[in-house]
């Protein structure tokens, strides 16, 4: 990794920022979910940044949730078999995303999982699309595919454990 490709490396793993694309993924769940007042599944939540945050997972997700989770995985072979080290890897990270969003009002812990407690700000438009617009339209994606998919199928898709 060259210094130029550094400070957006740490720009992606800032709390602030994972805070930030949770919030999109779980207001994206909720919008998506058949039940009213559904939340994203607390253990999902540490599903999303290991899709959303490394680039060939980003860049080989659709442009929309017509792709179910399933033909998508079978599809990417290489990404399906990196997750299982990717999300343990991204677990501490997450946690740490999940306690910034509560602790600055952009998250809620409930009964039912995960909730954004506002609607989350979109990029700046004004701006080319860039990485932060990236992600938040990855988060979007995943959180409208949690909400069609069973939490225990979706952690058996992945090949990880809660």
């Amino acid at each position: 990794m060259t210094t130029t490709q550094l400070p957006e490396a740490a720009a992606l793993l800032n709390p602030a920022f994972g805070a930030y694309i949770l919030s999109h993924s779980a207001a994206a769940y909720a919008a998506a979910a058949t039940e009213p007042e559904s939340h994203l599944p607390w253990p999902s939540a540490f599903l999303v940044l290991p899709l959303v945050l490394p680039p060939d997972s980003r860049s080989a997700l659709p442009r929309d949730t017509r792709t179910q989770l399933a033909g998508w995985l079978a599809d990417n072979t290489m990404i399906r078999a990196a997750f299982p080290q990717r999300a343990p890897a991204l677990h501490a990270y997450t946690q740490g995303c999940i306690r910034f969003g509560i602790r600055h009002g952009t998250l809620a812990l409930t009964g039912g999982g995960l909730r954004a407690t506002r609607k989350p700000a979109k990029p700046d438009s004004s701006q080319p699309a860039g990485e932060a617009a990236t992600c938040v339209r990855a988060a979007v994606l995943v959180g409208r595919w949690f909400a069609a998919t069973d939490t225990a199928t979706l952690f058996t898709l992945l090949g990880v454990r809660p």
